[in-house]
């Protein structure tokens, strides 16, 4: 029986196994995914409703038990450190083996945080995964308790940052916005489009701040604001980083294999590495130049990944 290996347990890499246990030749195969979160594969793309139910389980793909009877080994809470591609092992964090005959890699992103003086200090949080949020929650009820009318900004003005500001305004801080363009949305909408938005914001109470790049984070080890320039500055006691994301390609990089000049592991269109027994799906994935930071195009690729590895033809187009 031929071993699987899926490096990631995102929506991608549950797509993956989704999409091969529908297949008639899947007994011939045996499925082990790693998960780096301790939680089955959950719906990041609706994380804010987190906020409103806090039930992780209402975000659950599929359930620990849809793996077992599937026939698939899912291990959460532990993370793939190293690709031997000459043995064709792999070697977690807690320094076990497994050996592979195909490896999948779907580790997806991370949140970029820009290299901002006093960014490590306490109140300051990504906005990536359901841990982050539970943090978040915490650090939102401890700076309300000592301060009612606590304010929360949020980093970015791109789709999940201003998901982030509706996030803060639901946990009953103040919300303020800070985007460094000189309008919100910058990739997506023309200056038009992009001032309606701004206005609906406004009016159900987001504070917007354009064009402001961030100088230093203010704050005796814990947040108390952020300085843009000299006397420009805003109070704030909880910051929200939603500043784009960077490629989780550590692996490709340490394993050697083909890798873009800006990140990402570079894959044919039918989803292979330069290691003919590696395929690279979803975020982590460099196809034609680019990065797909979209859920579409990462669920194409991993219905590609497994017909490629049974022997189906089926190739990634080139206008996704």
């Amino acid at each position: 029986m031929k071993k699987i290996i899926i490096v990631g347990n995102g929506m991608v890499g549950y797509k993956f196994c989704e999409k091969f246990v529908s297949k008639e030749r899947r007994k011939e195969f045996k499925i082990t995914v790693f998960g780096e979160e301790p939680r089955p594969a959950y719906d990041r793309v609706h994380l804010s409703e987190f906020f409103e139910n806090q039930d992780a389980k209402a975000l659950e793909m599929a359930s620990s038990e849809w793996y077992e009877e599937n026939g698939i080994d899912l291990i959460v809470d532990e993370r793939v450190s190293d690709i031997h591609r000459v043995s064709k092992t792999i070697t977690t964090a807690k320094d076990r083996e497994f050996t592979y005959d195909y490896l999948v890699l779907a580790t997806g992103s991370s949140a970029f945080v820009p290299p901002i003086k006093g960014v490590e200090k306490e109140g300051v949080f990504v906005y990536r995964t359901i841990e982050d949020l539970e943090g978040m929650l915490a650090y939102a009820s401890k700076i309300k308790a000592q301060k009612p009318n606590a304010k929360a900004a949020v980093l970015g003005g791109g789709l999940l940052g201003l998901e982030a500001g509706k996030a803060v305004m639901d946990m009953g801080l103040e919300p303020h916005i800070v985007e460094f363009a000189s309008k919100l949305m910058p990739r997506q909408l023309d200056s038009r489009s992009s001032q309606v938005l701004q206005l609906k914001l406004e009016s159900i109470g987001l504070n917007i701040h354009l064009s402001k790049a961030t100088n230093q984070i203010l704050g005796n080890g814990a947040i108390t604001g952020m300085e843009f320039g000299e006397d420009d500055a805003l109070d704030v006691d909880m910051l929200v980083i939603s500043a784009g994301i960077r490629p989780r390609d550590e692996l490709g990089k340490t394993s050697g294999l083909e890798m873009g000049a800006r990140g990402g592991i570079v894959v044919d269109n039918k989803m292979r590495t330069s290691d003919e027994n590696i395929f690279a799906i979803g975020e982590v994935a460099l196809y034609n130049q680019m990065i797909y930071g979209l859920v579409a195009p990462g669920y194409e690729m991993a219905t590609i990944a497994v017909n490629q590895i049974l022997g189906e033809e089926s190739t990634m187009a080139d206008n996704i």
